[in-house]
Formats: C-alpha cells, structure tokens, sequence
C-alpha cells in the first residue's frame, strides 16, 4: 500500500515541451450526457482540457451538444444518432408506460447505430471515456426480450415488468411492425449480440428507454481497443446489469478493453460484485483489489481517502474533504483521468494524478468558497491552481 505524496504526483505528471500542437497532449472522446445530465456532459469535458488535453471531443444527443456549446466553445461537439419519434413510441407502448409516466421516455434515446458514426472517432481518440450523465442505468429490469423481427413477431416480457401483458405488446408491436413505416422501425431497433457464456445470445434485450442498446453496441465495438478506456456512472450500472442479470437471464461474460479504468462510488462497485455496500466498506483495498482483478481492470474506489489499484498495487489518496460530496464532481474526476490519459500517462499513473489533483482542488477551492459552498462548476477553476501547488515543490 502507498500513499500518494506531493513529490510522487509531481514526478509522475506529464512534459510539456515547447515544440508541441494540440495534438502532441492528445485527444478525448467523450461520450457522456443525456437530455437530463446535459451539465455531466459538460463538467467531464471541460476538466479533459484543464489537466492539459489538447482537445476534447463531446459525443452526445443534438440536445446535449447545443447545451454544453452554448456554455463553452472550447469542447468539439459530434452529435449522435438518436432513435426516431415512432421508435421510442413504440418502445413506451412495448413498456404499456401509462399516459402519466410518458415523460420518463427520453426523446434523445441514442441509436446503436451511433456507434457506426463513432468508428472514426474511436480510432482517431487518445483516450476515451464513457458514462458520465448518459443515463443508461435506469429500468434495468425491465427489458422486453426480442426473439424475432420478422413480419410475425414473437415477444416475451421479463416477469419483473408484467407477465400477463405479454399477448397485447405482442398485438401492439405487430401492428407497428406491419405498418408503413416498419422498415423505419427496424433499423431503430438495438441490433448487437449479448456475449453470454461465450457464446453470442441469440435474443435481444430491449429497455422501454435510456442508452441500453446503445451501450451493448458501443461496449462490443471497444472490445479489442488498445487506448485507455475510462468507465464512469451510468456505464458501470450497466455493466453491472450485465455481470448480474435478473432471474430469467443466466450469466453473463464482461469483457473490458485491456487499459481500461472505472471509477466507481462504493454502491457501484458493490453493484459490480454483486454485494452489500457496508460489508464492501469495512474492507474497501480488497475488494478494489477483487474487482480489479475480475474484471481485469484498475478500479478506483471513491470516497475518503480513495483507493486505486490494478489489482496488485495499491495507492491510498489522502486529499480532499466534504466539498467533493455534491453532485457532479465525480464527472470532473472522469474528465481529469481521461485528460492526463490523453497526453500518454499510464492509466495507473493517470488515475493517481486525477484523484490527487481532484481532491487537492477540493481542498483549495474550499478554504476560498467553505466546504459547504463549493460547487462541482467551481472545482474546474481550482484544478489549475492545485497543479500550480504540485509544480512549486
């Protein structure tokens, strides 16, 4: 176990050489936010850049793009495919969501064919990160199970949402299906293969709403990429969703790209390994230590003083305080990782320079604004002079 100091953060923080472009510090592929995170979106974009990243690309919903420009012209927006006005009703009407809950339906759903947009840009990225704000952990359990699109259309429902409405999400997505515009309908529909057991699932999983379908492509897409890969939020509930699946799915095999880095809270991680929370809390190095090692990954565990480990080291953080526990920060933290990422540090190392920054940001930024009154948009104006405290030693 080691204790990360001010003279090890110092040593480990990346050149900046004079003869440089923007390029020479890397590009971030972001890809975060949704219609009602849209400040995620921005809080994880921004802090890339304010660690040194030369450029940051947000891939996101029109919505979030046009918001977090609005805001800021520093941070590349790529807006992304989103599934059509007749898709996502058709997905509320396979849900049978009541008239009161239609507005949990996000119209800016992303498409998994977004992911075909995105090839370019995953292979353009220095480091890329994926979940802050991006809404995809919501109805976990309640997925419709496609076993056919076809001109006649079988549907079972997860028992968790209700059995006994099976024959008339049937009838309803039939006439949908049969209709004019069905071909509209099919190429909206998440198509990508599940990896359960080693063997590609011949059904698909298809939620009422959020960015499920759209993260099965995106995660299927990374499985050979050898730049870093951050994972945050909404990302890691889905993963977990896919390590424990409800009752009526069996097992299912995760596979992260090889550098890849998650930055869980510890009901996140606790999600992950399938446990309660306050038994993952009285040891928290080990089962850091486990997860790293199961999902062969480095896992940094949030909270008072954070732990990041690849599964055989171990770096406990010792700055920080109550400021950082408002919402948001932990976007800001994403964005700092993926930044230093960017710029060629190690992921380990990246890790450690995000966290130890973040939480010395914290710090300082408190002793101005209280620790009751910092906000997460004020720690991206902190993390500069928490560098500057590092580069005075």
């Amino acid at each position: 176990m080691n204790t990360l100091t001010l003279e090890y953060i110092k040593s480990i923080l990346p050149p900046r050489p004079d003869n440089s472009h923007k390029m020479t510090f890397g590009h971030v592929l972001n890809i975060a936010g949704s219609l009602h995170y849209r400040g995620a979106a921005y809080l994880s974009s921004l802090s890339a850049l304010r660690v040194g990243a030369g450029y940051v690309t947000l891939a996101s919903s029109p919505s979030v793009c046009d918001s977090v420009s609005a805001l800021t012209p520093n941070i590349v927006t790529f807006a992304l495919r989103t599934l059509s006005p007749l898709s996502v009703h058709s997905l509320q009407r396979t849900a049978n969501l009541h008239q009161k809950d239609a507005q949990i339906v996000d119209v800016q759903t992303l498409s998994p064919q977004a992911v075909l947009q995105l090839r370019d840009k995953l292979t353009q990225a220095s480091a890329i990160s994926i979940g802050s704000g991006l809404s995809i952990g919501q109805s976990t359990d309640q997925c419709i199970d496609i076993t056919a699109i076809n001109t006649e259309l079988t549907v079972d429902v997860d028992v968790t949402l209700c059995t006994e409405m099976s024959a008339e999400i049937s009838t309803d997505l039939n006439s949908d299906l049969n209709s004019d515009l069905n071909s509209d309908l099919r190429s909206e529909l998440p198509i990508c293969n599940v990896i359960k057991d080693n063997q590609p699932h011949s059904n698909e999983l298809i939620p009422p709403q959020g960015n499920h379908g759209f993260f099965y492509a995106l995660l299927n897409e990374i499985q050979t990429c050898t730049k870093p890969v951050i994972f945050d939020a909404d990302a890691l509930n889905f993963i977990s969703h896919l390590l424990n699946p409800p009752v009526p799915f069996g097992t299912t095999t995760v596979t992260l790209p090889n550098k890849s880095i998650i930055t869980p809270h510890p009901k996140e991680l606790a999600r992950l390994l399938n446990m309660d929370v306050a038994t993952l809390q009285t040891q928290r190095m080990h089962f850091a230590r486990l997860a790293a090692k199961q999902l062969n990954t480095i896992v940094v565990l949030k909270g008072k003083n954070t732990v990041i480990t690849d599964g055989n080291d171990v770096f406990i953080n010792p700055t920080g305080n109550s400021a950082l526990a408002k919402a948001g920060t932990g976007d800001v933290l994403t964005g700092m990782i993926s930044g230093f990422c960017a710029q060629g540090v190690s992921p380990i190392n990246a890790a450690c320079l995000g966290v130890y920054l973040h939480g010395l940001a914290g710090n300082i930024a408190a002793e101005d604004l209280s620790q009751y009154g910092m906000l997460a948009s004020d720690l991206l104006s902190y993390i500069p002079k928490a560098i500057l405290k590092v580069l005075a030693i």
